[in-house]
């Protein structure tokens, strides 16, 4: 009887695949491209779930890497600007915990302050890279 055999590879194509279907429907639903950063060994990756003037921004966020491990507290290594060079702290990270080698979740803003025609995101200091912006131009 032949048993089925799955790789440790196969297993990590199988969750990249995943999450790459994952951010392309966010991104066809909220209307915003998702941007990536693939430095220092890790690849993160960001998509606007929600973003307008007078909403609270959400942000998909997704960490891979292999070589190592995603300790950050991203509530206190990212930030959020506005063109008018207004800051923004999240208020919140849902999704996993430090640790490990993936990491993926929703970061939540406060509400942007007035009309904005763009946002930078920037997510410091993830495997030695001072600082990873992330940019998107808002239409009223």
């Amino acid at each position: 009887m032949k048993r089925p055999f799955l790789s440790v590879r196969g297993l990590c194509f199988q969750a990249g695949l995943s999450a790459l279907l994952l951010f392309a429907t966010l991104a066809i639903a909220s209307g915003f491209k998702t941007e990536v950063s693939n430095d220092g060994g890790v690849m993160v990756e960001v998509t606007p779930a929600q973003l307008a003037t007078g909403q609270a921004p959400r942000f998909e966020v997704q960490l891979n890497t292999h070589s190592v491990p995603l300790e950050q507290d991203l509530t206190t290594v990212s930030i959020l600007r506005d063109d008018k060079g207004r800051e923004y702290k999240p208020l919140a990270w849902d999704g996993s915990p430090p640790g490990g080698h993936h990491r993926r979740g929703t970061l939540v803003f406060p509400e942007l302050s007035g009309p904005v025609t763009s946002v930078t995101l920037t997510i410091r200091d993830v495997a030695g890279v001072a600082a990873r912006d992330f940019t998107w131009q808002i239409t009223p």
